[in-house]
């Protein structure tokens, strides 16, 4: 992936509380910072009625916008959104925000200036449905759409399958795989998905106000911490303290390792992919 080109990419389901802002801000708001250089990404909410992103206001990795969907100018404002010069992360709220976002999209061609489409999921079978409906709907109005699923709050990443049916088809051959997506949706080779594996570690980054990707990259040695200054704690509230922000940096840095570096070498997969770009 080139670091001398900007990227924009759209978070999209029409089903609320499937993790958009989570995998928006923990997923593509990370990937695109480091793949820029380090560079403030912007992000853009599109929901009249929540908005998650405030969850991570000590986070430096964004220049934060929200969006007013019903604003009337809709069109004009993805316009000048997507035709800026810059890395952006476009978070889509679910229900009628998602029909008005994908018709303003449609009518004033921006869908063209998308670069990637993420789909986030959960493992009910309604989250296939709207999954489903969601990609058919954008191959509609771009057929070389490049696209990405992310089935959130993966339990095990060696048993995604089997967590997953309506993505997959059962695995374990007892159910009708009938209703899996992959049975309707061809993405070449393979379906492209990422599992964001649940982890406690989100809920905690969150409490800071930051992103995993921040905290497993700060320097700071809770432990070299806590030996210096062992003997002179008067309260047992202030070594839980520094325990605790000890134990939520080795576990962002392990979840980094674990599940957000392979993700960001997946995205840059897809994102360096040929898709016939002469046809958009």
């Amino acid at each position: 992936m080139s670091k001398n080109k900007n990227y924009k990419i759209i978070v999209i389901s029409s089903k609320g509380g499937v993790g958009k802002s989570t995998i928006s801000m923990q997923l593509i708001v990370p990937y695109l910072y480091e793949r820029s250089g380090n560079n403030a990404v912007s992000f853009y909410e599109f929901d009249d009625e929540n908005s998650d992103s405030l969850s991570y206001g000590a986070s430096i990795l964004t220049k934060r916008d929200v969006v007013e969907v019903d604003s009337g100018i809709l069109k004009e404002d993805l316009t000048g959104i997507l035709s800026k010069n810059e890395n952006a992360c476009l978070d889509i709220g679910g229900n009628k925000t998602t029909t008005m976002v994908l018709n303003a999209l449609d009518e004033s061609g921006m869908i063209h200036f998308i670069d990637l489409a993420v789909i986030p999921l959960l493992d009910g079978e309604q989250d296939g449905v709207n999954a489903t409906v969601i990609y058919t709907m954008l191959k509609d109005m771009r057929p070389n759409l490049k696209f990405i699923f992310v089935l959130n709050r993966a339990k095990n990443s060696r048993y995604v399958r089997y967590q997953f049916d309506n993505f997959f088809g059962d695995a374990r051959g007892i159910l009708s795989d009938t209703q899996a997506i992959k049975n309707y949706l061809f993405l070449g080779d393979s379906l492209s998905y990422i599992a964001m594996l649940d982890d406690d570690i989100i809920k905690f980054s969150r409490r800071f106000g930051l992103t995993i990707y921040e905290i497993a990259k700060m320097k700071k040695d809770f432990v070299g911490l806590l030996k210096l200054n062992k003997k002179e704690f008067s309260r047992e509230e202030e070594i839980k303290v520094i325990s605790f922000k000890n134990y939520v940096q080795k576990a962002s840095k392990s979840y980094f390792k674990d599940v957000l570096e392979p993700s960001f070498l997946k995205l840059n997969q897809i994102m360096e992919s040929e898709n016939d770009n002469k046809k958009s």
